[in-house]
């Protein structure tokens, strides 16, 4: 069994012994796509996640990979993946999407939005930036107060529940919107999109990524918020239409974004154009998809992303004989 790994891991506890466990493993941190097509093409299984990786698998790098039995990917989100691609080939795909249990446990993403949130709030990268260069002046960055805002979640899943209880902590009220989700009564439900958005100070997208909410946040939705509002994205670039976005935020200078990801990220991210409008405007506020980077996620997601290959292995093992 020959199993490639095209992720950082020697930081992560465990995890070279675990995918050493099933046999020759060959660990490439951060390959190109010229790196990938100058491989052998022998290996069984590809070990990913999409946070560092530039590697779309599909079709194009992967073809003729004939070998090729399984990817196995150290996160929920699979972007990176063409999953019809591997449906076409009999790949198998593993992932942490539905290991609910599992990711029930990790709170960095969640975490990452609040404290996007409440650096742009409260103006902090501007005001370090401001006393770097010897100017000691509050007036430039005078803020705002948590238990005086509107929050609105959307998305009332694992993250988005999380997002929401820390802001409620912090005194806000929230507003949550997810028509699959029953939202408790502490929050307040938005059932449409209307008009009612006005009121809302921040909106933090908490969302998957799928045919039905690609673009999802365009003009018709930007046209509905307020002109001051701060936007927080720390789940996928895809859901926003880029382009809309950039005109709302020209046409409102008091409005923000926050994002964690950007669209098409792994072909590139300096071909976003949410990335080229950012350095040219104090509006936006970029990260490069750190959401799930802290050790103690990392350490969660990666034993169990690999656990789940060893039993899968071990289950195809069992079959053949």
């Amino acid at each position: 069994m020959k199993i490639l790994c095209i992720t950082p891991i020697d930081h992560i506890p465990g995890i070279k012994k675990l995918l050493s466990s099933l046999g020759e493993l060959t660990i490439f941190p951060d390959p190109t796509v010229e790196d990938i097509s100058n491989m052998k093409k022998d290996f069984n299984i590809i070990f990913t996640n999409p946070n560092k990786s530039k590697i779309y698998i599909g079709k194009d790098l992967f073809s003729d990979w004939n070998n090729l039995s399984c990817i196995c990917t150290a996160s929920t989100g699979t972007v990176h993946i063409d999953k019809n691609f591997l449906s076409e080939k009999q790949i198998k795909l593993i992932s942490l999407t539905k290991e609910y249990d599992v990711i029930r446990t990790i709170s960095s993403t969640s975490e990452l939005a609040f404290t996007l949130m409440m650096a742009s709030l409260r103006k902090l990268l501007p005001a370090n930036k401001s006393v770097k260069q010897e100017i000691w002046d509050y007036e430039l960055f005078v803020g705002r107060q948590m238990d005086k805002l509107n929050i609105c979640v959307f998305g009332y899943g694992r993250l988005g529940s999380m997002f929401a209880n820390y802001s409620k902590a912090f005194g806000s009220k929230v507003f949550a919107y997810d028509p699959y989700k029953d939202i408790p009564d502490k929050f307040v439900e938005i059932t449409s999109i209307d008009n009612s958005l006005k009121e809302i100070d921040v909106l933090s997208i908490h969302m998957h990524v799928n045919d039905e909410t690609k673009n999802f946040f365009d003009k018709d939705f930007f046209k509905k918020l307020k002109p001051t509002v701060l936007i927080i994205n720390t789940s996928r670039g895809e859901l926003v239409n880029e382009d809309d976005l950039i005109d709302f935020l020209k046409e409102n200078p008091k409005a923000m974004i926050a994002s964690d990801v950007l669209s098409g990220e792994i072909f590139g991210f300096e071909k976003s154009k949410l990335y080229q409008y950012s350095k040219e405007s104090s509006q936006v506020l970029l990260t490069p998809h750190i959401g799930g980077m802290t050790i103690d996620a990392q350490e969660i997601a990666y034993t169990h992303a690999s656990n789940l290959l060893i039993s899968y292995i071990k289950k195809a093992k069992d079959l053949s004989q």
